[in-house]
């Protein structure tokens, strides 16, 4: 992909119990580290999550494929690059890269597909609208 790809990222510093024993981030973490960007992604957009529920949207993790490319430590600023990569009927794909702040090459890459649910019932219904149009226009998708 490419920095150049992605419209939105957020810094974040690796905090000392993120680290393993042996003193690189642990591998969980970076899926905390995913699931935080989806939420500041949408508070970006002005659409926070909180605001979704209300609207009776929510969504949930259905499938993240990963690669670990190279290790994140202690104190490191990080940038988490996040994008809205396709809407579908029920679900929309979210890409993530993970550098370390004056590096070229992502430490981390992972795609994650989130399906959409009624937070009344939890069963899968279509992408509002709204949640569309939003996205639309901020990553420029068809």
């Amino acid at each position: 992909m490419g920095r150049d790809q992605f419209r939105y990222h957020f810094p974040l510093r690796v905090r000392f119990a993120e680290t393993d024993m042996q003193g690189i981030v642990f591998n969980g973490n970076y899926l905390t580290y995913t699931d935080t960007a989806v939420t500041e992604y949408f508070r970006h957009l002005s659409y926070p999550y909180q605001e979704m529920v209300k609207g009776g949207f929510d969504f949930v993790l259905a499938h993240i494929s990963c690669d670990f490319r190279a290790a994140a430590y202690f104190d490191d600023l990080l940038e988490v690059r996040t994008r809205v990569a396709e809407l579908r009927t029920k679900s929309f794909v979210v890409e993530f890269e993970i550098y370390r702040e004056g590096e070229t090459a992502p430490l981390f890459t992972a795609t994650s597909v989130y399906v959409a649910i009624d937070p009344s019932t939890k069963r899968t219904m279509p992408l509002p609208e709204r949640f569309r149009e939003v996205v639309r226009t901020f990553e420029h998708l068809p």
